[in-house]
């Protein structure tokens, strides 16, 4: 069993479930009609589910309200028009639901919570405030349950239906004028002519700048370039005036920053980052690795809690890691690289997961961490920043055209489903 990375695109809709419970909320004038109270007819089965009379006059009633509020008249087929609505969210909740996308009790509570808070109200009271309007507080909350699953769905549909062409996310970037954004970096070489010959003397310069020699005395020492005199200063120069290479050797680099020794024509050139314009946006990376004892029920992983605790010891004692995850993990993804994760940005891996490497100190073994997928014992090999701005740019690019084509498409796929769906309709709505 593979541990599956996230996309994490929740917080795109976030804003529109909200807004969604605001105008549910202030409908509640509009209580459930008397008749639905006392009887709750079958209006249409959908697959394997039902809407019924008191769901249908729950949605009317919200709806009438949101147009209320906005000062729009109700049109005169609007049973009909709400009942199609209704079974078109129906179907795309049955097909979330057989896709695995579901919101567990605690997210829905956690909404609920913002959405209260918004309003200056505790759960409690929101409570209150809508069973004091005569509506059934769990068919609100249901409904929102339905539309945050709704969203989701959609996000599904953009991310594993849609593609987006490289050339297209250019060039919204460059009709977007992303270009104004350019970073300026203020740096300073140290250059060692010659071939591969001189890697050597160059990585040496490099291990006494760590050993604690400042970079200007390296670079009077040891610098061959036009510029060594004034320390070596290049100066002020936008990410398109410098080679490619220079560029990838210090955009991770933080301010007073030292690169690693680089080769060009010229020879082994050693950078400093003095200074730099731009917002830069950076995560922290953990190079990770584990093993998987793959587990569901609760008996099954107290079982293999024991297991883990055995493996543990064993490496504690001096086994490989490598070499035991390769024999017991499985995750036969990682295994077969020794439970190699490779570097692991924020959001990558399930809450549990993530929280145990980004407090586990590098090079020391993990208790055993519960996750849906079993219990897993990790070590963080090593930890670094990595700049993340570009793909962050091209990755808002990305889900904007992802999401407005998927617009276009998600409606002719709902349709497409709707098709193939047994939908009868049993009564007409009252």
């Amino acid at each position: 069993m593979n541990i599956q990375r996230k996309f994490s695109s929740e917080s795109v809709a976030a804003f529109g479930i909200l807004l969604l419970l605001a105008l549910l909320y202030s409908s509640f004038s509009l209580p459930v009609s008397a008749q639905s109270a006392m009887t709750d007819r079958v209006l249409v089965i959908v697959n394997e589910d039902v809407i019924t009379q008191s769901e249908f006059d729950y949605r009317k009633s919200s709806v009438i309200g949101e147009m209320t509020a906005a000062g729009q008249p109700v049109p005169q087929n609007l049973n009909e028009e709400l009942l199609e609505s209704m079974i078109s969210d129906r179907l795309q909740v049955q097909e979330a639901n057989r896709r695995g996308i579901e919101i567990s009790d605690e997210e829905l509570e956690q909404t609920l919570a913002r959405f209260a808070s918004q309003r200056n109200l505790s759960l409690p009271q929101l409570r209150a405030s809508v069973e004091a309007s005569g509506q059934p507080y769990n068919m609100f909350a249901e409904s929102v349950r339905d539309s945050l699953t709704i969203s989701r769905f959609s996000e599904y549909y953009a991310r594993t239906r849609v593609v987006v062409p490289d050339y297209e996310i250019t060039s919204l970037l460059e009709a977007q004028g992303f270009e104004a954004e350019e970073f300026e970096y203020e740096i300073s070489q140290i250059l060692i002519k010659g071939g591969d010959d001189k890697r050597d003397v160059a990585e040496q310069v490099k291990d006494e700048i760590n050993r604690g020699m400042s970079f200007q005395q390296a670079v009077l020492i040891y610098s061959e370039a036009l510029d060594a005199q004034q320390g070596g200063l290049i100066g002020w120069r936008k990410e398109s005036q410098l080679p490619e290479m220079f560029v990838n050797a210090i955009k991770d680099l933080d301010v007073g920053g030292i690169s690693q020794v680089i080769q060009s024509p010229n020879g082994f050139h050693i950078l400093k980052l003095n200074n730099m314009k731009g917002e830069r946006t950076e995560i922290l990376q953990n190079k990770v690795r584990h093993l998987l004892i793959a587990a569901e029920s609760r008996v099954a992983k107290s079982q293999a809690k024991k297991r883990a605790f055995e493996l543990r010891q064993r490496i504690l004692d001096g086994e490989d890691f490598d070499s035991i995850a390769r024999i017991f993990s499985d995750d036969s993804v990682s295994a077969a690289s020794g439970g190699d994760l490779g570097w692991v940005s924020p959001g990558d891996m399930v809450p549990p997961f993530e929280q145990a490497f980004t407090q586990l100190p590098i090079g020391q073994l993990s208790q055993p961490v519960e996750t849906r997928y079993g219990i897993h014992l990790l070590i963080v090999e090593d930890r670094r920043k990595k700049n993340v701005s570009e793909e962050m740019k091209r990755a808002r690019a990305d889900n904007f055209l992802r999401r407005k084509r998927a617009d276009r498409e998600f409606g002719q796929w709902i349709s497409e489903l709707l098709e193939g769906a047994y939908v009868q309709h049993v009564a007409k709505p009252v």
